[in-house]
């Protein structure tokens, strides 16, 4: 009788507890964290000035923001800005409203 051979299956890495799957997922995440950049006063008077400009003319911008250790991109038109609770309501290409805590922000590109 033959003998059978497994091929390439017998070096795939076998992962044989739930557990261990969501410790290496948690794992390949965290290795992917990224730092919050520092922002000062003055860069952030500057994403300010561009927001309001934005606003103004109704120009679409592309806001970088971290969350959670990740930079996510949006982009689409300052709907309005609420002061008090020192939030950005971006209206997206696709009509949706994507609210954005002002902390997040961490880049602003006013596109003309």
């Amino acid at each position: 009788m033959p003998h059978k051979d497994r091929g390439l299956l017998k070096w795939l890495p076998a992962h044989f507890m739930p557990e261990q799957r969501a410790m290496l997922k948690k794992l390949e995440i965290e290795q992917n964290y990224q730092n919050k950049p520092l922002i000062d006063e003055y860069e952030m008077l500057e994403l300010e000035n561009r927001i309001h400009y934005a606003m103004e003319f109704a120009y679409f911008v592309k806001v970088k923001v971290w969350r959670e250790g990740f930079f996510h991109d949006f982009k689409g038109r300052v709907n309005r800005l609420d002061g008090f609770s020192k939030k950005i309501y971006l209206e997206t290409d696709h009509g949706y409203i994507q609210k954005i805590v002002f902390d997040e922000i961490v880049g602003v590109e006013v596109e003309a």
